[in-house]
């Protein structure tokens, strides 16, 4: 298998259980006439985290936990198998002219298991909790959010529209699940009661009696759900299996069907003859704070950043800290429109030019600067500092003392990350992330802002948008507002008896449930 073969996207989670003696059946079932036919009655999952640690509250969790709760709560928006954010809950969406406001039609005829429909008030009720600090995905609308609703309004039974505290171009792409996702009326009045019991409108729901807590989650098809019938498996078994090498082995033995592993394992799969597939599409990155120099002139300056760049020997750097990614110095993705081979080259190891473009930005002599660091992003740091002390640059490391600090440091520090960025949603990561909480100081930059600008005005022509995913790819990255490490793979392990080859919607890690297929 070629490692284009295994390209893709992806963020790893975390989180727990043990590893249970396993007896999920494997491989094709034998019909009455003496025919093979594809084993559909049960697809058992292995994933790296609890998908319901805090209960079945689906606006607790981050995009991680979309795979397993697609299927029990509809969204007002979600990915399609290309990876485009589509309507689901909403039938049709319309901005005012300066972006400040999104009105949202509603399919009124999803119901929950009350019986209750999908109402306007029912999605007002919803939205209206995004201050409640225990619902995580909705954290950036609360009052001071990078993406602040500041109003919902509900204009009659099946309309609602959301007012933002500043434009929100391509704002649809934060409703799809997790933060999409509209529980029922009853779970809308008492959050609490989803911690045992979910409330979604979609055509899965928890069997309780065979799910046990931690362990194995149980999804079973609802009898007259209309969507029931484009999900191919009768259920779904999630199983949580903390060790990477346990849910390799689980793989391998057959015990389940399909598991997420971890890029170093890649090689294990495919040499045991189970399938492997992967996405890639999550970039990891070092983020700029300082564009504008309040820290120190130095960090007003492009060339700076391209020295830090080219100062790091990728390759060695990912092959010592996060065997089997892949090294890139680009912003956006390898199989993302907007991808410069080129950028690969200009940015490659090469220390000696650092120093160059030091001494050409008046820094022939280096400079000193502290970088505040997580247990998480301790090994990364270390590993590109003497990259970085090579040419004069010497970073001191701290350790946070808590995670105030860690994001108090966007005020007080020139650098931070690594941060991981998928593209899905490309002007969501201009506007939230490089325009949002990253600039703190008010940088501004013409070139970013024309590519996104001419990204958001070419939507439904595929080659002119490509053409601005390569400006901004190219600005973000001579800038220095993002360098960028490594893009990181999402690798699935499957039964290629039960299963066909899982496919992935855009710079996902994760496979949307229904496409899952039996093997033909």
């Amino acid at each position: 298998m070629s490692l284009h073969t295994i390209r893709g996207a992806a963020v790893i989670a975390a989180v727990a259980a043990t590893v249970l003696t396993l007896t999920a059946c494997s491989g094709a079932a034998e019909s009455s006439d003496g025919g093979d036919t594809a084993d559909t009655s049960k697809l058992t999952i292995a994933l790296d985290s609890d998908q319901a640690a805090l209960g079945y509250d689906p606006v607790r969790y981050g995009s991680g936990q979309r795979f397993f709760y697609e299927g029990i709560y509809d969204s007002l928006f979600l990915l399609d198998e290309e990876g485009q954010v589509v309507p689901d809950l909403v039938t049709s969406f319309e901005y005012n002219e300066d972006q400040t406001q999104l009105t949202l039609d509603l399919d009124t005829t999803a119901t929950f298991d009350d019986g209750t429909a999908l109402s306007a008030d029912l999605v007002k009720e919803n939205l209206d909790a995004r201050g409640n600090p225990d619902l995580s995905a909705y954290s950036g609308f609360a009052a001071g959010g990078e993406s602040e609703i500041s109003d919902v309004t509900v204009v009659d039974d099946d309309t609602v529209t959301l007012t933002f505290a500043a434009a929100q171009p391509g704002f649809e792409a934060n409703l799809v699940l997790p933060a999409g996702a509209i529980v029922g009326p009853t779970g809308a009045a008492d959050r609490s009661s989803l911690d045992t019991t979910p409330d979604g409108s979609g055509p899965l729901t928890v069997d309780e009696d065979a799910t046990v807590k931690g362990n194995s989650y149980l999804l079973v098809k609802k009898d007259d759900h209309d969507a029931a019938a484009d999900y191919p498996f009768d259920s779904y078994e999630f199983r949580p299996i903390l060790d990477p090498q346990a849910r390799v082995n689980a793989a391998i033995s057959g015990e389940v069907d399909l598991a997420f592993i971890t890029s170093d394992t890649q090689a294990q799969v495919e040499s045991a003859g189970v399938g492997l597939v992967a996405n890639g599409g999550t970039v990891q990155n070092i983020v700029a704070f300082d564009k504008t120099g309040a820290l120190g002139p130095q960090w007003a300056d492009p060339r700076v950043y391209q020295a830090l760049s080219m100062a790091i020997d990728r390759e060695a750097y990912v092959n010592a800290v996060h065997p089997g990614e892949l090294p890139t110095a680009n912003a956006l993705p390898a199989d993302d429109p907007g991808y410069l081979p080129e950028l690969d080259e200009e940015y490659a190891y090469d220390p000696d030019a650092a120093k160059d473009l030091l001494a050409e930005a008046g820094y022939p002599d280096g400079f000193d600067f502290t970088f505040t660091i997580s247990s998480a992003s301790q090994r990364d740091l270390e590993a590109l500092q003497p990259y970085w002390e090579a040419i004069g640059v010497n970073m001191t490391l701290k350790n946070a003392a808590s995670t105030e600090e860690i994001f108090a440091v966007v005020q007080t520090e020139p650098l931070g990350g690594p941060l991981p960025l998928t593209w899905t949603n490309p002007l969501g990561n201009v506007f939230g992330v490089l325009f949002g909480f990253a600039n703190f100081h008010g940088a501004e930059n013409p070139e970013i802002q024309a590519a996104a600008g001419a990204y958001g005005a070419a939507t439904g022509d595929e080659e002119a948008q490509a053409a601005a995913l390569k400006d901004l790819n190219r600005a973000i990255v001579d800038s220095g507002w993002l360098i960028p490490l490594f893009e990181q793979l999402a690798p699935w392990a499957y039964n290629t008896a039960k299963v066909a080859e899982p496919t992935f919607p855009g710079a996902e890690a994760f496979p949307i449930l229904a496409t899952i297929q039996p093997a033909s």
